[in-house]
């Protein structure tokens, strides 16, 4: 069973599943790279997972994050 994530852990593992790197989350949440490390271990281990993909994919399983319809995805590098 897993323990409970805080609202700090759950707002960096939504930010993980969205793709941003420590650096970038650091900087959103106004907070050092070595607490998000913190907050990253202890959601890895909230979770009993090990690494970002595990992360990403449990963010995903409960709805934190939704995937984009392929419709409304960015069309970043497709001439307009």
């Amino acid at each position: 069973m897993t323990q409970e994530l805080t609202e700090r852990e759950t707002q960096v593992l939504k930010l993980i599943a969205e793709g941003l790197t420590n650096k970038s989350i650091s900087h959103l949440l106004s907070i050092t790279e070595s607490t998000v490390e913190n907050h990253i271990h202890k959601i890895y281990e909230k979770l009993n997972i090990s690494n970002r993909s595990q992360a990403t994919a449990y963010a995903y399983q409960i709805g934190l994050v939704l995937s984009k319809n392929v419709n409304e995805s960015d069309n970043r590098g497709n001439p307009s």
